[in-house]
């Protein structure tokens, strides 16, 4: 099962393109990051970014979980938007 963090810290990398700059956003190592990176890529069986200088590219197999992970999380949001709002609406009518 892919580990929610380890897609957290992939999309962080793809939107700041950098390991370093992705570190520092989510509050770890770079070497955290890029382990998140490799246990990914392991899992899935794809390279997922191509190093280049300081920056990275995505390969298409992480342009298709870029894509994916945007889903899922968006789908999370609106999730969370329901949920709060039905349970505003069971607050209240429990306490009337």
């Amino acid at each position: 099962m892919l580990n929610n963090q380890h897609l957290m810290t992939f999309k962080t990398l793809v939107e700041f393109k950098s390991f370093t700059s992705a570190a520092k956003v989510l509050n770890l190592t770079q070497p955290a990051v890029t382990q998140h990176i490799q246990k990914l890529e392991k899992e899935l069986n794809q390279q997922l970014v191509i190093r280049q200088g300081k920056g990275v590219l995505m390969t298409s197999a992480g342009e298709r979980l870029y894509c994916y992970i945007n889903k899922v999380f968006d789908e999370y949001q609106n999730f969370r938007c329901a949920w709060d709002k039905s349970s505003d609406s069971a607050k209240k009518v429990g306490s009337a």
